[in-house]
């Protein structure tokens, strides 16, 4: 994991994206970090607000596992927002389910 986290900064540093532990890591936008991570279910039908928020949450821990993992990433983000995405993934793309943007959540697509 350590190569691939130094690869990442790289990547970052460019603005561009690079996928590390499930999640996919991009700085297009200058000043912030999207964590984007996909739903484990199959069938959006399935999904419910109660579920994709637990699915959000362990986003945001594989992330915070990633930023202890090395100091030189957290250095980097410190200064940075972080925005954390749920997204579903049908097969021939995505779509977002949900975003947290300095604690606060956006519903993206309609669930139970």
């Amino acid at each position: 994991m350590k190569e691939r986290i130094k690869t990442a900064l790289m990547f970052l540093k460019l603005g561009k994206f690079f996928n590390v532990a499930e999640l996919k890591l991009s700085s297009e936008k200058k000043g912030i970090i999207e964590v984007t991570g996909w739903s484990h279910y199959i069938s959006i039908n399935n999904l419910t607000k109660k579920i994709s928020l637990r699915e959000l949450e362990e986003i945001k821990a594989r992330f915070n596992e990633i930023v202890n993992y090395s100091t030189e990433f957290k250095k980097f983000i410190e200064d940075k927002e972080i925005v954390y995405n749920l997204a579903f993934n049908y097969g021939q793309g995505s779509i977002g389910i949900c975003s947290e943007k300095k604690g606060i959540l956006v519903w993206e697509t309609e669930l139970k």
